[in-house]
């Protein structure tokens, strides 16, 4: 049997064997709703550009940044399917309690198999108060994920691994004021040959104080420091450091204000610095901020909208950053306790600042990229969920080899065990 008729058939019988399940949820289960602790989900999508690329042909450049690399053959237009096991459970210990949460997902392409991969993600945080004013959270998360093809400009198969590790105390200054500090340890690894100059080591640190009034508005500030290496980059005769390597300091300040019970402003503004001790060309410093409204006229309705203007980087080329200006608004509406809807459309400028050597041609790189995604859920039980999606995405750039447009829709069945 072919891989697609195997593909075919394995997906027939998981779907003829969760008919039975919802069946059975429908008829045993009460209508009340529980702490999920172990689900099992499947889900299927339509990808009608998997590689992210603007050619209509299905036969792509292996590496287009590198010429002389053989084509490969592909589908550009696929079909993914993805079996999930996830669990989760809170463990209270009188004033501590300790977080774990994780999930294991099989992904397998109709097309393009050699694709195929397990990924997951797993978090553990532990909770902790000593005394009556010290706080503070233990925290570690690992995620493994195919990187984005949008961003590895090819059709190999990239999987990212990404590590981290922090630490966050809070101590209280009475019933207002209050003093944080914190660190992290944040790892990123590439499976793929080529994009391992990518492979991230980056520590971060930041301390705040806070003020809380009692009509729950807030201010606050904060530091924060980041060293990042790239320890498989390119490091030039003489240098102590690869172009990569930067080292960034932020000062911000975060104000909340709390209008009603249904409305909340949120604002964050400071200034952001960025080092590169080996590239100079890819220093930056400027200003940074973010806004929101948070607002929910209706008990069923909610909306965020959001604007800003920040510093940014994606997980899986995190050399490659830029300023990013855009906004966004997301709507939900739930108008039964079974049904609920909810988009999100978003628009983002994206000025690079530092990017590879090859697109360097013609001035810095600049795109505008424009998502949206449409999610509709319907719970018959809250055992059991089915969720229908359709996501889009335009991108255009004054780099002809970053230019795509794609949709991407699903449908996916949710099982809550217990």
């Amino acid at each position: 049997m072919t891989a697609k008729g195997t593909l075919r058939r394995n997906t027939l019988c998981l779907a003829a064997v969760g008919t039975v399940l919802c069946q059975a949820a429908l008829a045993a289960q009460p209508d009340e709703k529980q702490e999920e602790h172990l689900y099992l989900s499947e889900q299927f999508l339509y990808d009608d550009n998997l590689f992210r690329r603007a050619e209509t042909s299905d036969v792509i450049p292996g590496s287009p940044l590198d010429p002389n690399a053989p084509p490969r053959e592909v589908s550009r237009e696929d079909y993914v399917n993805r079996i999930t096991v996830g669990v989760g459970n809170d463990f209270h210990m009188g004033q501590q309690t300790l977080r774990l949460k994780g999930r294991v997902y099989d992904a397998r392409y109709q097309d393009n198999d050699y694709l195929d991969y397990t990924g997951g993600d797993a978090s553990a945080a532990f909770d902790f108060h000593a005394l009556t004013a010290l706080s503070g959270r233990l925290s570690g998360a690992y995620n493994r994920t195919l990187a984005d093809f949008a961003n590895t400009l090819g059709t190999d198969r990239d999987i990212i691994e990404t590590t981290n590790y922090s630490a966050l105390v809070r101590w209280a200054i009475g019933p207002r004021w209050s003093v944080s500090a914190g660190g992290s340890r944040i790892g990123t690894e590439h499976s793929l040959n080529r994009r391992r100059a990518e492979n991230l080591e980056a520590d971060l640190g930041r301390v705040s104080i806070d003020y809380a009034t009692p009509s729950f508005h807030s201010f606050g500030v904060e530091y924060r420091y980041m060293d990042a290496k790239f320890p498989n980059a390119v490091v030039a005769p003489g240098a102590s450091a690869s172009n990569s390597d930067y080292e960034e300091n932020a000062a911000l300040a975060r104000f909340t204000y709390t209008a009603t019970v249904r409305t909340q402003f949120r604002l964050s503004a400071g200034y952001i610095e960025r080092e590169r001790p080996a590239n100079p060309e890819g220093r930056y410093s400027g200003d940074t901020w973010r806004a929101e409204i948070d607002w929910k006229p209706r008990e069923k309705f909610s909306m965020l909208f959001a604007a800003w203007s920040e510093l940014k980087a994606y997980t899986d080329v995190e050399s490659d950053y830029f300023i990013s200006d855009g906004y966004s608004i997301a709507p939900t509406w739930r108008p039964t306790e079974k049904l609920s809807f909810a988009l999100t459309a978003s628009y983002e400028d994206q000025e690079y600042l530092n990017t590879r050597d090859i697109e360097l041609i013609d001035g810095q790189r600049n795109d505008d990229v424009l998502t949206g995604l449409f999610t509709f859920t319907y719970k018959p039980r809250d055992q059991l969920a089915i969720e229908l999606s359709y996501r889009g995405i335009d991108r255009d750039s004054n780099r002809d080899i970053r230019r795509y447009d794609a949709q991407v829709a699903g449908i996916a069945l949710r099982w809550s065990v217990f």
